[in-house]
């Protein structure tokens, strides 16, 4: 009789023993992410790697800004998180749960910018925002940013284009843009490559609004005898299809000259092949526009600054500018060949800091 106590004892003690050890076991080994620095409204997969018994495991997420995508993946090992449209510093925690154990671990995200892009993504021309119209594309996507660059190609006769929505945050004035990019193996003679930014049309279709911003460069033409820049801005009252571009002598509700002249010759535009520049052009909080080329400074300007301040002296309820499509377009192709241009990155920045 007590052989056979002793034995159920000794059974139960060690199933208790097993089923603790397997509890104690389990852990979040590692909480990984996709990247290091994220933009607002940026989508980062994050996910867990846990040992242990895996039997029956499930898994709480959290964040201390930001949210996660959809309810389904909540109880997964990996899960989606949409970064906020604040910089700073968040926390992500995982845990893992089987039975009467869990185990934590949490990984911090940066958010740092209202946008950027260094093409590092595979997934860059496929569901991660650009659109291409008339392209072929090729991404030489590298864990290494140095080493990253896209190469979009006209494959057609019809106006090529790459865009990107700027609809995961509101993008309003203060803004700075910066985008690197360059040619290679054949550009067409004679043709603009040019650098936009979009606008929303507002809710009264009675009144101007700035449409578009276009800075417009020829990267082959001799500065010595053709013009190879313009830079402008464009206004346009949707009810009555009136466009209007920067030009000299405009008066109010006109758009102003950026700069004059408006087109001219500069060295500042010239590139050989595979050479990248850094275009840069901004609106600081005073509304003030300016340009840089590869970190220079070319000009500043009073033109969105003054028809800003008549516009809502002149139209009650005028709405300020809300950014809504970044985009550059290039020449198209001409015969069997087409031009390629190279994206190197594209930053955008909304907290007043001015990109060179």
């Amino acid at each position: 009789m007590n052989k056979s106590i002793n034995c159920w004892f000794v059974t139960i003690c060690l199933v208790l023993l097993i089923s603790c050890k397997k509890d104690a076991g389990i852990q979040i080994e590692s909480l990984s992410k996709s990247g290091e620095e994220f933009y607002f409204g940026e989508k980062v997969p994050v996910w867990a790697a846990t040992s242990g018994d895996k039997n029956g495991i499930g898994y709480e997420w959290s964040a201390t800004g930001g949210s996660f995508d959809g309810f389904r993946t909540q109880n997964l090992f990996e899960n989606l998180w949409i970064a906020p449209s604040q910089p700073g510093e968040y926390t992500i925690t995982a845990k893992a749960k089987n039975g009467g154990s869990n185990s934590s671990r949490s990984t911090l995200m940066k958010v740092t910018r209202y946008y950027f892009d260094e093409f590092q993504s595979a997934y860059t021309f496929n569901g991660n925002g650009w659109s291409t119209s008339n392209t072929s594309n090729v991404l030489k996507n590298n864990t290494d940013a140095a080493s990253s660059t896209a190469e979009i190609t006209a494959s057609s006769t019809s106006t090529p284009n790459i865009r990107r929505s700027l609809n995961l945050s509101e993008l309003k004035i203060p803004f700075s843009i910066r985008t690197k990019m360059g040619w290679n193996t054949f550009y067409r003679a004679g043709q603009n490559t040019f650098i936009s930014l979009y606008f929303a049309q507002p809710a009264n279709v009675t009144i101007p609004y700035i449409r578009e911003i276009r800075w417009e460069f020829l990267p082959t033409a001799n500065p010595a005898t053709t013009n190879n820049y313009q830079i402008r801005f464009e206004t346009f009252v949707p009810a009555t299809n009136n466009s209007q571009w920067s030009a000299p002598g405009n008066t109010f509700p006109l758009p102003g000259t950026l700069i004059e002249p408006v087109a001219g010759r500069s060295a500042l535009f010239s590139m050989a092949a595979n050479q990248l520049k850094n275009f840069t052009f901004s609106v600081d909080k005073d509304n003030i526009f300016s340009a840089h080329v590869d970190g220079t400074l070319w000009f500043t300007s009073n033109a969105i600054k003054d028809w800003l301040a008549k516009a809502k002296s002149q139209y009650p309820g005028f709405a300020d500018p809300v950014a809504k499509e970044f985009r550059v377009t290039f020449p198209a192709r001409s015969g069997t060949t087409g031009t390629t241009i190279v994206l190197k990155s594209v930053y955008i920045n909304n907290d007043g800091t001015i990109l060179q």
